[in-house]
């Protein structure tokens, strides 16, 4: 989108606005919203935001985060293997535990400080707004792409008792069971119970005849909240919630989607591809066939040994097994809101909270056949927050909020990779394998030296003895070894010799702790210039500590996987398959941001409101909590404890510019909101990978601008129609240094081979290939790779939702409803920087079907989401240590369903 249809928006968007037209019969119902800090209706706020009613939510059978982010434009919310991504308006985050979220979702008023806190299902809610753009006033950190608001189910100080329970059954032996009990004691105190159990055995079949888990991803929910409401006056009010969750899922929604050998980059990759050709021959046929098959082991190598480790103990590890891929998450979080409303209108409110979470992560890290890479997490997080704030009345010319907030943060990451150097195959066939079909001349893992670099080793090792400084070989032979003598020592390395030259399974053990605490000021107030146009402008100055902890260290299963090794052949093998380097860092960091905002905001009548808004927000830094980092070599210790570039990263700053529009048609029987937007995001947060692990750097600066609207028609007493849609046009304004895809790094190699050399010189005659820049050390010869990525395209060009809703009187006082919802969006490109098809996710649509009866105390639904069996792609990533292999991550098929509830 460039500046000339930009304009050309902006000038459609006022000018559908300013019609008007006669009366209508039929009428929208008022949206409340708490966007601003206080009860407003959604039409009156200055904000491009759009509210889902808990109706909605539960109608729609939307059981998470990421399902409801479909029926809401910019908004998209992914999960991964290791975190769930929130995007707004294209700006969203990598897949690093450390990063904070660029769009903060907070419950309850309560921050959700960690994205693995939003894989809570969504259950007994009463609204969830989702405010675009920065929000650094009034919701703080971390909201510099947008909030979501979500307010839960509350009971009233004089609830009646009741209650509702529901049950669905759907695809996929999926079954739910919620409901909730309120009531109150007297008329001061009102209670409220809500429960949900969900289970699911999983849309995909693993054919893999030796899986450990057949059916994926199979989930196995179940959560509970309390709440209670207590009014000891007519202007006091406290409100304490309190909920737990736990969430369990085997298997994994990404499946191998091209198995593709790329030339060049390393043996390791090109022996996994002939072992998989070798001993898994149909596995590329069934790549290839596109047809959404599982085809993995499913083991999470390493994982009963990381538990024993941490103290922990599980059935199928105390049974002597291995963990399978898969995830354990619980979570619990308090909320307490306390409101008073003083004498002179003021109102004087604290929320205090805390959320908790522990899960345990497995993963089958290669996503083959085979037993080759296992990586397993153990991780705990502990928040507390505290806001005090002060609103004004609005009755007079000026009216403002302020207040102070206080949080503290405490994180930590146990976690083991493995690489199994067998594959999980017998003795026998490696020793083939590797031997070139003899045998003899082969060993049983590729974790190990060859009988030349076993030489290598014995001849330049030097130590000190009697006889002066002599190197292994020449210590054996000068005491005899040759000969048989008494006298011999004998040092050198033998091939073969497990736990000295070779070793079955080896990687890394870690341990990784962040500590945060910060605190804010912030104020907001709005002056009215006359009684049509008013002036909105606040700001909030932020400050952070930040403390990390990052040990690493290597393990065989000759000492114990669980057990750190510091052998220096270990070191050494386990280096030159990308795993990293031992080290231990302590570091830290502080960081303050002064963040404005202002608006004015012109009310053209009571039915038709425009506002013109700027904004700023900041992500705050940290450290990367991915375990092969890079140390600064020439530290001193027996552990490297200086980090390397990479390993600490910076704030990510943003400033927008917004207009738009809030406008009631046809005497409340339609509503059109819209606004503009041109942002600009500095010193973005990336992580790159450079060949022995994954470096965070503020490297990007992106620039974006669009157009959001959203239209809603009550058409007749029966019928309401909507139509809700976002264009977008994201680039890269500055992204030097990127990281080169699989085919450019292979290019760079090629030329390097080329001339009969692994590296590049910087004296070549050709150093870059496809846009990929050969790297160089001061003594020219070459580092690594990078391109740049300045004017790539950022998020989809579009993206939106179009439902119609239906009700009527029926059969004597039951009600009719049906539903219809088609949410649409445009292509993408899974890997950055790739033009490749086979990772492109082609642009979309999928339709959403619902049908039922109620009663005046019952209904029955009838729903289909997905009903044209869409099969997409929500992201991917290249496969470990098999370069030209690549992976997706899926999203479901059509599911059908039903739904009984009773309420009482």
């Amino acid at each position: 989108m460039n500046k000339k249809s930009f304009r050309t928006l902006s000038s459609l968007a006022i000018a559908i606005a300013t019609v008007t037209s006669g009366a209508y019969a039929a009428e929208l119902e008022e949206v409340i919203v708490t966007a601003q800090k206080r009860a407003e209706s959604l039409q009156e706020v200055p904000v491009s935001l759009t509210a889902i009613s808990g109706t909605k939510i539960e109608e729609a059978g939307l059981h998470s985060f990421a399902e409801m982010s479909a029926y809401v434009p910019n908004l998209a919310i992914t999960e991964n293997a290791v975190n769930t991504i929130i995007a707004m308006r294209g700006i969203g985050v990598g897949a690093n535990q450390s990063f904070e979220q660029s769009v903060g979702v907070y419950v309850d008023g309560i921050h959700y400080g960690k994205s693995r806190q939003s894989r809570t299902a969504l259950f007994d809610v009463q609204q969830v707004e989702v405010l675009r753009g920065p929000q650094g006033i009034l919701f703080g950190k971390n909201t510099l792409a947008g909030a979501i608001n979500v307010t839960t189910a509350t009971p009233d100080a004089d609830e009646e008792f009741g209650g509702k329970i529901s049950g669905s059954k759907e695809s996929f032996g999926g079954t739910t069971l919620e409901g909730h009990l309120t009531g109150s004691i007297g008329d001061t105190i009102g209670l409220r119970l809500a429960y949900k159990d969900r289970s699911n055995d999983g849309e995909f079949k693993n054919t893999y005849s030796g899986a450990l888990t057949n059916s994926m991803p199979t989930v196995d929910e179940s959560m509970w909240r309390a709440s209670a409401t207590w009014e000891p006056t007519d202007s006091t009010r406290v409100e304490v919630k309190h909920s737990e969750s736990d969430n369990v899922r085997l298997g994994a929604n990404s499946i191998t989607t091209v198995f593709n050998p790329v030339p060049n980059l390393g043996a390791a990759s090109g022996l996994m591809f002939g072992v998989v050709g070798m001993v898994r021959p149909e596995f590329a046929g069934i790549v290839a066939s596109r047809s959404r098959t599982p085809y993995m082991d499913s083991l999470s190598i390493g994982g009963c040994a990381l538990e024993a480790n941490m103290g922990m103990s599980s059935a199928i590890c105390d049974a002597g097994g291995e963990r399978p891929t898969g995830t354990d998450t619980t979570t619990a979080d308090t909320s307490l809101s306390f409101e008073m409303e003083l004498d002179n209108g003021y109102m004087l409110t604290a929320v205090a909270g805390r959320g908790r979470y522990e899960y345990q992560d497995g993963f089958d890290a290669d996503w083959l056949p085979l037993e080759f890479i296992g990586r397993s997490d153990i991780s705990e997080y502990d928040h507390t927050s505290q806001e005090f704030r002060i609103t004004s009345p609005t009755d007079g010319r000026f009216s403002w909020v302020g207040g102070v907030y206080l949080d503290q943060q405490d994180q930590e990451i146990d976690r083991t990779v493995v690489i199994d150097g067998t594959f999980g195959l017998p003795e026998m066939l490696m020793k083939t394998i590797l031997g070139g079909g003899n045998p003899a001349l082969g060993l049983d893992t590729i974790l190990a030296l060859n009988p030349a670099q076993v030489g290598g080793i014995n001849a330049t090792t030097i130590v000190d003895t009697p006889f002066g400084p002599l190197s292994l070989d020449q210590l054996a032979a000068a005491t005899g070894c040759g000969v048989g003598a008494p006298t011999c020592v004998d040092y050198t390395l033998k091939v073969g010799v497990e736990g000295s030259t070779k070793f079955h399974r080896a990687g890394r053990l870690s341990n990784w702790t962040q500590d945060t605490n910060s605190r804010a000021v912030f104020f907001q107030g709005t002056y009215d210039l006359t009684d049509s146009v008013a002036i909105t402008a606040g700001a909030r100055y932020t400050e952070e500590e930040k403390r990390a902890h990052a040990l690493m260290e290597l393990t065989t299963n000759s000492t114990g996987l669980g057990v750190p090794n510091t052998d220096g052949v270990l070191a050494a093998i386990v280096d030159g398959f990308g795993l990293g380097v031992a080290h231990e860092f302590n570091e830290s960091r502080s960081s303050n941001q002064f963040l404005p905002a202002a608006n004015i905001e012109w009310t053209r009548s009571e039915d038709s409101m425009f506002y013109l808004s700027y904004s700023e927000g900041f992500k705050s830094g940290g450290f990367n909590s991915v375990d092969g980092q890079l140390p600064a070599f020439d530290a001193d210790g027996v552990l490297p404890t200086v980090p390397g570039p990479g390993f600490e990263y910076d704030d990510e700053n943003a400033d927008s510019i917004e207009i738009g529009g809030k406008h009631t048609l046809l005497d409340g029987g339609m509503t059109l909101n819209w606004a503009l937007y041109d942002s600009t995001y500095e010193n973005q947060q990336v992580s790159t990978f450079v060949g022995t692990g994954f470096v965070v750097t503020n490297a990007a600066t992106t620039e974006i601008q669009g157009l959001e609207v959203d239209l809603q028609w009550q058409a007749t007493d029966h019928l309401k129609l909507g139509a809700s849609f976002a264009l977008n046009d994201g680039k890269f304004g500055s992204y030097p240094g990127a990281g080169c895809t699989v085919q450019q790094q292979s290019g760079i190699l090629g030329l390097a081979r080329a001339l009969g050399r692994e590296v590049l010189y910087a004296s070549d005659p050709v150093t870059s290939f496809d846009g990929c820049q050969a790297n160089f050390r001061g003594d020219g010869v070459q580092s690594g790779s990078s391109v740049d990525r300045t004017g790539e395209k950022v998020g989809v060009d579009y993206n939106g939702t179009l439902s119609a809703d239906y009700a009527r009187p029926v059969m004597g006082g039951l009600l009719w409803m049906t539903s219809l919802d088609v949410n649409f969006t445009d292509g993408f490109q899974m890997i950055g920087g790739s033009t490749d098809s086979a990772t492109y996710q082609d642009a979309f649509s999928k339709t959403n079907f619902r049908t039922g009866l109620k009663g005046d105390n019952w209904a029955v639904m009838l729903y289909g989401k997905n009903v044209f069996d869409e099969k997409t792609a929500s992201g991917g990533f290249n496969i470990p240590l098999a370069s030209g292999a690549f992976a997706e991550y899926t999203t479901p098929g059509s599911v059908w369903g039903a739904t009984l509830n009773y309420s009482f």
